[in-house]
């Protein structure tokens, strides 16, 4: 069975650096997401546009937390991660500025044909 969350955070630590974090300098973002009663924490750090990721679970400028099912949504395409926010499925907490920048590490909004048809963000 796939696991989209793993998996997501995984290519996230083979990304090793992305240019397009490279303007926000320094800064990292605690993952918290939830399933079961159990918490997996992924603590994905950002210097001069080198990203790692660690399971940690202290830590971050800013702390994402979102049930398990949600974030699986997100780390595969099927829902924008700005929107679940908007809706109050994910919430931030912590610096805006690396909230601005975290939004380009999941994959783009789906397209809104798809959206329409699967339910996901309408």
């Amino acid at each position: 069975m796939a696991d989209a969350t793993r998996d997501f955070f995984h290519s996230l630590a083979r990304r090793g650096h992305d240019p397009r974090l490279k303007a926000i300098g320094a800064g990292s973002v605690r993952f918290d997401v939830s399933r079961a009663g159990q918490v997996d924490h992924w603590l994905v750090s950002i210097g001069d546009g080198d990203v790692t990721v660690a399971e940690e679970p202290t830590g971050g400028d800013a702390v994402v937390r979102a049930d398990r099912a949600v974030f699986d949504r997100i780390a595969s395409g099927e829902a924008y991660f700005l929107t679940t926010v908007l809706r109050g499925e994910a919430t931030v907490e912590g610096s805006p500025r690396i909230f601005a920048v975290i939004r380009r590490l999941f994959p783009p909004p789906p397209p809104s044909g798809a959206r329409r048809r699967g339910g996901g963000d309408a």
